[in-house]
Order: structure tokens, then C-alpha cells, then sequence
């Protein structure tokens, strides 16, 4: 198991709702709250298998992005030393009067016996756009760290703490940026033209 590293956040007030939590809770959102980060290096594999999952959702095909989106999650698992999971993509984002849904993690169940698995929406509520690429990858990797609170640091629950977020953003920075820099260090790409493009029409 990768060893996570852990830095004291600064003193912030708790949310109102940690106090009704259980002692064991209690416990977990701390952890959670102090760890930012996962002892990860993305390899060429993981390179790659972004840069794919990026182009085909250019493509707007639900069946490719879905397999392009299983190959990133392998990859991102295997760096961690976990099994990867069941990841779902589906087209139009269900939206409520709260907004759109981009994605969500579903835990194993004991009773069912039902493997954790992920849910992913491709498309935009409102327009039925395709999502921008980084805004689907951070979708993910915000799934991605709900299970790696569970199969990674072994947390026992997963909440929104600061530090579940500061993990998201560093999966986000590590895998995108990296995948970014290596295109641009041989020059125009399809992938830059292809981010430049989404950046003009932002994903609303």
C-alpha cells in the first residue's frame, strides 16, 4: 500500500454537522482532513491512457469514452497497488432544482454483496454538450478518491474534508499537467488544439 502524506491543515472550524458524527467518524474525517496527498508518479501508461480518454470524449461516442475512462481508472489503481472498479459512463447529466449530477461512487455493499463501482454523466444538463476534458477527469478522480479513502488508506468512510478535495486536485494536477507538458514538449498537438478549443466554450 502507498505510503500518503500527511501535513497538519490549518485551524479551521469544523462543519456543524462533524460533532454529530460518531466517535468512529469522528476519527475517519480527521484522518481524511489531514492528508493531501498520495504517494503517486504517473508512468507512460497513465500518460497515455489520459491522453486517450481525453481525445475520445472529444468524439462525443458514450461506449468509447466509457472504455477510454475504465483504461485511466486501471491505470490510476494500478499506481496506487489497488484493484481497479466498475466505472459507468452515461450520457445527459440527470439535473434537479440543487444542479446537475456529474457522478457518483458507490461503496461495496455487504448485504449484496455488490462490488464498489462508479457512475460518470458525459453530457451537459442544460446544452447536452460533452463535458470539457477537465472538468470529466476531475469528475472522476473526485469518484476515485472516495474509493482510494476505503481501499487505499483504509479510512473506513469517506467524507468531503478539505483534504479529501487537496487529494482530488493533486490527482488532477499530477495526471493532467504531466499529460500536458510531455504534448507540448513535441510541439502543437491535437490534444492542446482540442483543450484550446473547450476553453473558448466553457462547460456551463
Amino acid at each position: 500500500m502507498p505510503i500518503s502524506h500527511k501535513g497538519g491543515p490549518p485551524e479551521q472550524k469544523l462543519p456543524a454537522y462533524f460533532y454529530r458524527l460518531s466517535q468512529h467518524a469522528q476519527r475517519c474525517y480527521l484522518e481524511s482532513d489531514s492528508i493531501t496527498r498520495f504517494d503517486l508518479t504517473p508512468d507512460k501508461d497513465a500518460t497515455d491512457a489520459i491522453a486517450t480518454l481525453v481525445l475520445t470524449l472529444g468524439d462525443g461516442n458514450a461506449a468509447e469514452t466509457a472504455e477510454a475512462t475504465r483504461m485511466v481508472t486501471a491505470e490510476v489503481c494500478r499506481l496506487v497497488k489497488i484493484p481497479t472498479l466498475k466505472v459507468e459512463v452515461r450520457d445527459i447529466r440527470p439535473k434537479n432544482t440543487r444542479g446537475e449530477l456529474h457522478g457518483l461512487f458507490y461503496p461495496f455493499d455487504p448485504r449484496t454483496r455488490t462490488p464498489p463501482h462508479i457512475v460518470l454523466w458525459m453530457r451537459t444538463a442544460a446544452r447536452r454538450d460533452v463535458v470539457k476534458p477537465r472538468t470529466f477527469v476531475r469528475t472522476l478522480m473526485h469518484e476515485l478518491v472516495h474509493y482510494f479513502d476505503y481501499a487505499v488508506l483504509k479510512l473506513g468512510d469517506s467524507f468531503h474534508t478539505r483534504g479529501f478535495f487537496a487529494r482530488e486536485s493533486f490527482l488532477v494536477r499530477t495526471l493532467m499537467q504531466l499529460e500536458i507538458k510531455e504534448k507540448e514538449s513535441a510541439g502543437p498537438s491535437l490534444l492542446r488544439e482540442w483543450l484550446d478549443r473547450r476553453a473558448r466554450d466553457p462547460d456551463r
